[in-house]
């Protein structure tokens, strides 16, 4: 019964949602335009149509995340830190292509007072007045900085990591941008803002957390789709299938990340991130006896979903594995015990570390003392923001607010074992964001039978 329930209490959940207003959004504005008094932000919305294989179309998250505008195309937000004024350059538009949609929504806006009232702008104005304003405020401040968006981990992954030389960047959109703005403008210097817009998008907001909660909500009914789909024999991309469509029933829009399910020696070193390499994502058939990394995240109204477990194939974990597992949640669990305010994350890091330090010698299996010797040679922690991007920055010191995902990995043979939920920093410690997911081998193997269709 409780599975036929859930996607109604969500449906309702999603019914009463708090709304992001065009308020929140300027606030948002006027926050990072505190941190610039030198320069200007200059952000660009994505312009192309969606591709045929996505979901729908994808707008640059800063943009995004200050202006509220998840459709508009080709327009430039600029954030002036010495004026303290915020433009919108918007680009023509293309006949009638796109005029049913309007407000938010819209794809293309019309310059003027009344787009400026609605979203609050102090200018809505046509794009091609873009390099005047950039002059005149050149002009009127001779070490003008004009700050562009690197996009972090997100814009690393975006393409044009080596280009033959003499050319220019190809494919990453955030290389492109600020290439063409130094260009432009040789004499004027061009700066990163990932970090300083980072600072305040690291902060959510009650109206984000609510949106974030639903993600994770919808996300857990992926997840546990994907844990029954896990079988000796099926596909990796048959178990993606299943995270997808229980997401999309449970009100989810689009994936946050394709499902990361990797197994056996899929997860290891290299072997995991070669499936973005890959046109078949790296698929292979799942065998009984091993071990499947089932890490997913599934989209609420542009915020993002990100947790998992490590999955027994044959839905039991043998001796070592379960031991690797106990060694796993301890060292886990000691270091989010370091997750609040004034905390960071080298406390988080410290704090798993001396775990398999102190436990190192108990272990009693080969695969478990294996794993514990394979970290404390190499430590592999990921840790990063999440919101309205995958992979957001770490604040260099935790405050109440901040969203973090921690996942870290021990490795033994051709067996990965991982761990990740998502955390809200809260004045006394931390809150995790996700529906309750079990810990231990026991109980990941009870939970298994029980939750079966």
């Amino acid at each position: 019964m409780w599975r036929f329930l859930i996607p109604l209490l969500l449906l309702s959940y999603a019914s009463a949602q708090t709304s992001i207003g065009s308020t929140e959004y300027q606030a948002r504005r006027r926050a990072v335009m505190e941190k610039i008094p030198d320069g200007i932000i200059v952000l660009r919305a994505f312009s192309a149509l969606k591709h045929w294989d996505e979901s729908g179309f994808h707008q640059d998250a800063s943009f995004y995340y200050f202006t509220g505008l998840a459709n508009l195309h080709g327009a430039i937000l600029a954030l002036d830190g010495r004026q303290k004024e915020s433009w919108l350059f918007v680009s023509p538009r293309l006949g009638s292509f796109g005029a049913a949609m309007h407000g938010f929504d819209s794809a293309f806006l019309d310059p003027g007072s009344q787009s400026e009232t609605e979203l609050k702008f102090n200018h809505v104005v046509p794009w091609d007045q873009f390099a005047a304003f950039v002059e005149s405020r050149h002009k009127s401040n001779p070490k003008l900085v004009l700050y562009a968006d690197s996009a972090g981990q997100t814009g690393r992954m975006g393409g044009d990591p080596n280009v033959p030389p003499g050319l220019g960047p190809m494919e990453n959109p955030h290389l492109v941008w600020s290439t063409m703005l130094g260009q432009k403008w040789a004499d004027i210097e061009v700066k990163d803002a990932f970090a300083i817009m980072d600072e305040v998008r690291s902060v959510k907001s009650p109206a984000e957390l609510v949106r974030m909660r639903k993600a994770a909500a919808v996300t857990a009914e992926g997840f546990w789709a994907g844990v029954h789909a896990v079988a000796p024999g099926k596909t990796q991309r048959q178990v993606e299938g299943a995270v997808l469509d229980a997401c999309l029933q449970a009100g989810s829009t689009a994936p946050s990340l394709w499902p990361w399910v990797r197994s056996g020696p899929n997860a290891l070193g290299n072997a995991l991130f070669e499936a973005f390499l890959d046109n078949d994502n790296q698929d292979r058939t799942m065998q009984a006896g091993e071990v499947v990394r089932v890490d997913l995240g599934c989209d609420s109204q542009m915020y993002k979903g990100d947790f998992g477990r490590t999955i027994p194939v044959s839905g039991h974990f043998d001796e070592g594995q379960g031991e690797t597992m106990e060694l796993l949640n301890g060292a886990y669990l000691a270091g989010i015990s370091q997750m609040r305010p004034g905390a960071t994350s080298k406390d988080v890091f410290t704090a798993t570390t001396h775990y398999v330090e102190k436990h190192q010698a108990e272990l009693k299996s080969a695969t478990a003392k294996e794993a514990a010797a394979n970290f404390l040679k190499q430590p592999n922690m990921p840790l990063h923001g999440l919101g309205v991007d995958m992979a957001e920055g770490v604040p260099k010191i935790f405050q109440a607010g901040n969203v973090l995902c921690y996942e870290p990995l021990l490795t033994s043979g051709n067996q990965a074992f991982f761990v990740e939920d998502t955390f809200l920093i809260v004045p006394t410690g931390y809150e995790i964001l996700n529906p309750s997911l079990p810990y231990s081998a026991k109980d990941i193997e009870a939970a298994m039978g029980k939750r079966h269709p």
